[in-house]
């Protein structure tokens, strides 16, 4: 049975369309911040270390889950399942990847039967029917309750730096959070292959999450993404739970708001986002950090994101650019007076050495490395 289960997982066209999006993800972020500061802010290596970890702890206790309860499917339901999901991902849009979209577009196809004529597949809709609400609630609550936990515990981490135009065609610094995570669910099928019992099979779902953050800092919006999706969890999983004790009147009907909801969650929090003032911005408060490079002297001095380099031994910073001259006039002993996130001046001082990087490894708000790379509109 596990080999069947193995053979269901490499066969289904859900994972190979996952990897296709990994790897197009990758390869966008490492150009764009190339474009924009001359080097790329991590390794290829790092978005794919993300895709299996924590998530594969997270879908070994969901799957658990799914086995006590029996969670059980028919081939029809796991074939629109997949395909649907596969083309869904194939958008290269990580915020469509969740079982929300697929199930939203089943759930209303089954609930749609009785005054829909489907025609030459109306037989496949009614094996499609044979699954009944609980499944889809069970399914979508554990896993948007991984994302919930992943989105809090992981999303803010190595997020990439970027830049945009404002409407006044002003500088704007932000972080994209763009990441899919691989979380593997074991279902079962009803007796098939010739055996007698259930077969468990392997549904490859990939999470993503895309957000631009500007107005706030990205752990702070992730934070709040993580409180809606975790509490549209819990509803699922609570009809899921009363289906067990009573007949849920129009069950499936609330499901799919609760659908609806996941995606209008996200918009709300983008919309005030854009609304905000910028938290990386140039004005008069010095040269705005944007971020600092691994392994760099700049992140070795503790320069956090958003935070702004006001003077350099005593002379007063207006940008990057005047960052760097007063670097050269400094050596080899800086001392940096750093405006931090909540307006108080820190001090932070460091020797320079020969093998230190001319930038530091500090990416500031300035215009792009490249002029013919083409910036986002606020």
């Amino acid at each position: 049975m596990s080999f069947t289960a193995l053979l269901t997982l490499i066969g289904s066209p859900l994972l190979w369309a996952t990897l296709v999006a990994l790897a197009y993800i990758s390869m966008t972020r490492i150009k764009r911040e190339r474009g924009m500061f001359r080097s790329r802010r991590r390794s290829p290596k790092s978005d794919w270390r993300h895709f299996v970890w924590p998530s594969l702890l997270l879908a070994v206790i969901g799957s658990a889950a799914l086995i006590l309860l029996e969670t059980t499917v028919n081939w029809e339901w796991l074939v629109t399942f997949s395909v649907l999901y596969a083309l869904i991902v194939l958008t290269m849009h990580p915020r469509f990847s969740s079982p929300a979209f697929p199930f939203l577009l089943m759930l209303t196809a089954v609930t749609l039967r009785d005054v829909v004529d489907y025609g030459a597949v109306s037989g496949w809709m009614d094996r499609l029917s044979e699954v009944e609400w609980p499944v889809y609630a069970l399914v979508f609550g554990v896993v948007t309750l991984a994302e919930a936990i992943l989105l809090r515990w992981k999303g803010s981490i190595e997020t990439s730096p970027t830049l945009i135009l404002s409407k006044r065609g002003q500088f704007i610094g932000g972080h994209v959070v763009k990441r899919l995570w691989f979380f593997p669910l074991v279902v079962f099928l009803p007796p098939s292959f010739g055996l007698d019992m259930p077969v468990p099979v392997i549904l490859p779902i990939p999470i993503g999450v895309s957000l631009l953050s500007t107005g706030a800092l990205p752990g702070t919006l992730l934070g709040r993404l993580s409180l809606y999706r975790g509490l549209l969890a819990l509803v699922a999983l609570g009809l899921f739970g009363a289906s067990y004790v009573t007949d849920v009147p129009y069950a499936a009907y609330g499901l799919l708001v609760v659908f609806v909801l996941y995606e209008l969650a996200l918009q709300m929090i983008k919309r005030e986002n854009r609304g905000t003032t910028p938290v990386f911005i140039n004005g008069n408060r010095g040269a705005v950090i944007i971020d600092t490079l691994p392994g760099s002297p700049g992140e070795s001095m503790q320069l956090i994101p958003g935070e702004s380099i006001y003077k350099v031994n005593g002379t007063v910073i207006t940008g990057g650019s005047s960052f760097y001259e007063a670097l050269q006039l400094h050596k080899p002993y800086i001392k940096l007076e750093v405006l931090n996130l909540n307006g108080d001046i820190r001090f932070v001082q460091r020797a320079m050495y020969e093998t230190d990087p001319h930038e530091l490894g500090i990416l500031f708000v300035a215009e792009p490395a490249s002029p013919r790379l083409r910036l986002r509109k606020l």
